[in-house]
């Protein structure tokens, strides 16, 4: 196919060969990155989300609970005085402003049945208590949307066994508010939940995709730039010379002698040229030769 091509076609058809290949490694090699580039940002907002809800937990934890028991006695306060409940309300109030970002409480055995965990949820529960990982994180799908997620364990410690031993152990206004048929039986050290954050990656990835349509045209635009100047070299520097060689030659053969193969370069066509006047004076001689 090549060989019935002219030099011009023939370069033209194998530059667009080279930027078919080029464009299939810019776009690949750029989604990769562009890809990571997504999930390493989805992965600190995660952080962040979760960090700022540890640390609120903390903090209540550490500086709040104590003196409330003494000050509230028999009280029933979950708002300050139970993590959870504490973080989801938090969670719920950082919504407000942020209502793509979902915190999850979740368990399949939750106290308050909105926490209830779901299948997906359950499986990472699950690798949690097989001792799989220590954190999960990764892409995930959920009401159709595409979110980024990370997920760490919720371990049973001493604190929580009053509230999830027994309802008879429970305080009674919270075995009224949640009942007495889930959320109870927890022991210590077992892993009986998730703190799961979604983060929402649909707006990152139509911007990574909008990245990577600019430097695809970007590429496309310089190949294009690039095959109009060889164009123009290749038309300048051998089409034009190889046609009045051509030319040339045709009139020498009609007899018009006085022609010359003039060449501007000093390449290979150059060399070509030369040799084509050394025939030319050689072919003038036996002429001449003849004629006497």
């Amino acid at each position: 196919m090549l060989k019935n091509m002219s030099i011009r076609k023939r370069i033209m058809v194998i530059l667009a060969v080279v930027y078919i290949f080029s464009m299939v490694a810019v776009i690949g090699i750029g989604y990769s990155l562009l890809q990571r580039d997504t999930e390493r940002e989805a992965a600190e907002k995660t952080e962040l989300f979760i960090s700022s809800m540890l640390a609120n937990q903390q903090y209540m934890a550490k500086f709040v609970r104590p003196d409330l028991k003494e000050l509230t006695k028999d009280v029933y306060f979950p708002e300050a005085s139970v993590g959870a409940v504490m973080l989801v309300k938090t969670a719920k109030l950082l919504q407000e402003q942020y209502p793509e970002y979902i915190l999850r409480v979740s368990s399949p055995n939750p106290l308050n049945q909105e926490n209830l965990s779901t299948s997906f949820e359950e499986r990472i529960i699950a690798g949690f208590d097989n001792g799989d990982y220590k954190k999960w994180q990764g892409f995930t799908t959920r009401n159709g949307k595409s979110f980024y997620a990370a997920a760490v364990p919720i371990k049973v410690r001493k604190g929580c066994i009053w509230c999830h031993d027994t309802p008879e152990v429970a305080h009674p206004d919270m075995v009224a508010e949640y009942g007495d048929t889930s959320g109870y039986g927890y022991e210590e050290g077992d892993i009986v939940g998730t703190r799961i954050v979604y983060v929402p990656t649909d707006a990152t990835k139509a911007l990574a995709m909008t990245k990577l349509a600019y430097l695809g045209g970007t590429v496309s635009l310089l190949f294009l730039i690039a095959l109009i100047v060889i164009d123009r070299i290749i038309i300048r520097s051998v089409v034009k010379p190889i046609e009045n060689i051509v030319d040339v030659a045709g009139d020498i053969s009609r007899g018009k002698m006085d022609r010359s193969f003039d060449v501007d370069t000093n390449d290979e066509i150059k060399l070509l040229a030369d040799a084509f006047n050394r025939m030319k004076v050689s072919l003038e001689k036996a002429i001449n030769i003849l004629k006497r």
